[in-house]
């Protein structure tokens, strides 16, 4: 990714950020309660339910900060794919992806996952009755993605050493940061039910083994550095 079309978006999240920074409605100025917080729990918790098409299940934690219109968000997922049995087809040689009947859907086959990411997000509701809002934070999140492969294996056999070429299963390890930047709209229930829509942009840059493969072929792909597009529900409850 071009490092313009980098610098272009971290600046419009910026001004994004500003701007919910310096809007007050006309509760907030004479020290009145808007409506919407009256509709507001000072906690949430809450699940995203369609993470699970990325093998994750996500779980959302916020606060209220003070009585305004600002929460803080911690959310943490967890990815597990079980192994993929496969009887010695190779997949990988030379970073080529012969594929097969792995976890392909979308992205590159792989034999099995473990993992692990946290965001912290910064959350502001932007209009009086506190339903719609602007979030922006940072993301990392930690694969372990076990894929079958080709590779080198020594032996020794009658004092002498020797070289083979097997099929196996491997582990690629990669870290992934990123910056998050979007809207959403939380519907105001008279009782503590959730039921919250979002949609936005985020930059992810991705770092892992150079010499196995990269795991980053589109925007759905664990391995991914660009720009991607974030979207989802979450479905959830208010305390106090």
């Amino acid at each position: 990714m071009k490092k313009s079309t980098f610098f272009l978006f971290l600046l419009t999240m910026c001004l994004a950020t500003v701007c919910t920074y310096a809007q007050d409605t006309s509760e907030d100025l004479v020290n009145k309660p808007s409506p919407g917080l009256l509709r507001q729990k000072k906690f949430t918790v809450a699940v995203q339910p369609l993470q699970i098409f990325n093998w994750g299940i996500r779980h959302d934690f916020e606060f209220r900060l003070d009585k305004g219109p600002g929460w803080l968000q911690f959310g943490t997922t967890f990815y597990y794919a079980p192994l993929f049995e496969n009887d010695d087809y190779p997949r990988y040689y030379d970073g080529y992806d012969y594929g097969y009947n792995g976890y392909g859907i979308l992205r590159e086959s792989f034999s099995g996952l473990k993992g692990g990411g946290l965001d912290v997000n910064y959350k502001r509701f932007v209009n009086p009755a506190r339903t719609v809002y602007f979030a922006t934070g940072l993301a990392y999140a930690r694969f372990n993605v076990k894929y079958v492969g080709l590779s080198w294996k020594d032996f020794i056999e009658d004092g002498l050493q020797y070289h083979t070429f097997e099929t196996g299963y491997h582990t690629q390890a990669i870290n992934r940061w990123g910056i998050n930047a979007y809207f959403g709209h939380q519907p105001g229930f008279r009782r503590s039910f959730i039921f919250d829509m979002f949609w936005g942009l985020g930059w992810r840059y991705s770092f892992s083994d150079a010499n196995k493969p990269s795991m980053n072929r589109n925007i759905f792909s664990y391995g991914y550095t660009g720009i991607v597009f974030l979207t989802g529900v979450r479905i959830g409850f208010g305390i106090k």
